[in-house]
């Protein structure tokens, strides 16, 4: 009914965005969280241990650290520069928004608002943010079925491969179960392979990773994978690893093979042209950001979901331009809670 369809709507809107104001982008969403608030409270506290805070003017769901897990467009010393600032307007003092990321997430959050000499700065939401919940979702050890669901929720997919020995019975014994729940919670179509689980968003409306349709950096990582996963493919008579070590040379290699037959994606950030190492680099952190590959020491993993997604890459060069090119469009990439 209408109600159900409202509850999807907001829990849907509170794991994308676990920040919601009133007045913010999301605002449109918040009279629905208030709304349906207590049920709200109720399904996130018991699926997936996130207490559920409102006040008059915002909503946040406290959600748990997940390895891996990184704000988008953000760095070790940008996470860093937030808390920073964040602490700062907390105390009543003024912050530090030297940093675009930094500056672009607190105006989204509407902890900033306004600009130059106009700017101004909620204390009480920084201090909302600063604070942990009064049952914080970290504390304590995660059940089994916590850990996979938050995993389920919030992760592009969930290898049986990387589940502890006891999360894994509880998933693999509890399939068609959870699949009709997340149906019924936050309209998203489980799909099962041998390797793990993935949740599907049909309405591709569930992600904080830049469309690839329309984002050339998308488009250049994509790319990369699909190329590591033809250079990394196992012979058909080998059993498919659920992950394979990434030469570095063949990165690099990949890479300006990409560069010759599509050009480098233009950006209003690093100049791709002259600093092919922030290519390299920021290809490589949209990949991890969608779990596509993973760090190991100084080098990368690339998962068995690669196999899977990277696949669809197909871009339209100019013609004479480049050897690779297919018939169709780059879909997005896949579905990531924030």
């Amino acid at each position: 009914g209408a109600a159900a369809g409202e509850r999807r709507t907001a829990a849907r809107l509170l794991l994308a965005h676990p920040l919601v104001t009133a007045d913010g982008p999301h605002g449109a969403g918040f009279p629905l969280i208030h709304r349906h608030a207590d049920w709200l409270r109720e399904r996130f506290t018991d699926l997936f241990g996130y207490p559920l805070t409102l006040g008059p003017g915002h909503a946040r769901l406290h959600k748990s650290p997940l390895a891996g897990r990184m704000l988008p467009g953000f760095r070790p010393d940008g996470y860093a520069a937030l808390v920073l600032a964040l602490g700062a307007i907390a105390d009543g003092l003024p912050p530090d928004l030297d940093r675009p990321e930094v500056l672009r997430l607190l105006t989204e959050w509407r902890v900033v608002t306004g600009e130059g000499a106009d700017r101004s700065c909620d204390h009480g939401l920084a201090r909302l943010l600063v604070e942990r919940a009064d049952r914080p979702a970290g504390a304590g050890p995660v059940a089994p079925h916590t850990a996979v669901r938050r995993r389920l929720a919030e992760t592009p997919v969930v290898l049986f491969d990387e589940l502890t020995a006891a999360e894994r019975a509880w998933l693999r014994g509890r399939l068609p179960a959870e699949a009709e729940l997340f149906a019924d919670l936050l309209g998203l179509e489980a799909e099962v392979r041998s390797e793990g689980v993935a949740l599907l968003d049909p309405a591709d409306e569930l992600t904080d990773l830049p469309a690839a349709g329309t984002d050339p950096l998308a488009q250049t990582a994509l790319l990369l994978a699909e190329r590591l996963v033809e250079e990394l493919r196992p012979l058909p008579e080998e059993a498919a690893p659920p992950a394979v070590l990434v030469p570095d040379a063949l990165i690099d290699g990949a890479l300006g093979d990409i560069a010759d037959d599509y050009g480098l994606p233009p950006c209003t950030g690093p100049d791709y042209l002259a600093d092919r190492t922030a290519l390299r680099r920021d290809a490589l952190d949209l990949l991890h950001a969608m779990q596509l590959i993973v760090p190991a020491g100084r080098n990368w993993v690339l998962r068995a979901p690669a196999a899977r997604y990277a696949p669809q890459a197909e871009l339209h060069p100019e013609p004479g331009t480049g050897r690779h090119s297919r018939p169709g469009g780059l879909p997005g990439p896949r579905r990531r809670l924030g």
